[in-house]
């Protein structure tokens, strides 16, 4: 199976969170995790979509008729005979699981299909001939930018690494603030960032300073150019 697919890898890690992978492909996607930053990322990211409504939903205690009720069910149910009971029974226990299954592939599935597509790719940051380092993801409306970290970065406290929009036409680098040592980090553009993002080519990164370029254009080595993908 190719886990290079962020797709199938989103899917998993939804399954996984909801609770559908079991036994040996819940411990593979485990391993996953421990192998693929993005399979751990995008667990994460479904960990955070699904904390919050677990959390919502507050312990409903059942009314006062309702314990009654489920004895004279049972009652009624044993004075039915044995020989047609259990298939009965076997028959409702099978529907009620079936039931439970479509029920959470259908809130995966709208989960995954129809809720905002929060970021959409940009580009990957990564060095000539050298493994990614981050992803770079933008809102629907290109207000926003997401950066996720998605390998080990190495720079010493004194420097930090700049991200720089490359007009498309004429004029200067644009930066685009800091990029993380790890985890994400989210950014809103003012309004000139978000133009130029919208109509660029390419980004690219600098090594600066800890606080950044101190005069608005790459001072240090430009070590990333990659262009940004078009195909959204």
């Amino acid at each position: 199976m190719n886990y290079n697919r962020p797709e199938l890898l989103d899917r998993l890690a939804a399954e996984y969170v909801v609770g559908l992978l079991r036994y040996r492909a819940r411990a593979r996607f485990e391993r996953l995790c421990d192998e693929l930053s993005y399979a751990l990322t995008a667990r994460e990211r479904w960990e955070d979509r699904l904390l919050p409504l677990s959390l919502a939903l507050a312990p409903l205690a059942p009314g006062a008729n309702v314990w009654p009720q489920i004895e004279r069910a049972i009652a009624s149910t044993s004075a039915v005979p044995q020989i047609t009971s259990r298939p009965a029974l076997r028959r409702w226990w099978l529907a009620a699981a079936a039931a439970s299954l479509v029920a959470i592939a259908l809130l995966v599935g709208k989960l995954t299909i129809w809720s905002e597509p929060a970021w959409q790719p940009v580009a990957i940051l990564a060095p000539a001939h050298g493994a990614p380092l981050w992803r770079l993801e933008r809102s629907a409306d290109g207000s926003e930018i997401n950066i996720r970290t998605l390998g080990a970065v190495t720079l010493s406290a004194a420097q930090s690494y700049e991200l720089w929009i490359l007009p498309s036409g004429p004029g200067n680098p644009v930066s685009l603030g800091l990029l993380p040592r790890h985890g994400k980090l989210e950014r809103r553009l003012s309004e000139t960032q978000r133009t130029l993002l919208l109509a660029a080519r390419q980004v690219a990164v600098s090594i600066e300073p800890a606080r950044g370029s101190p005069t608005g254009l790459p001072t240090g080595p430009v070590v990333i150019v990659v262009p940004i993908a078009r195909a959204i």
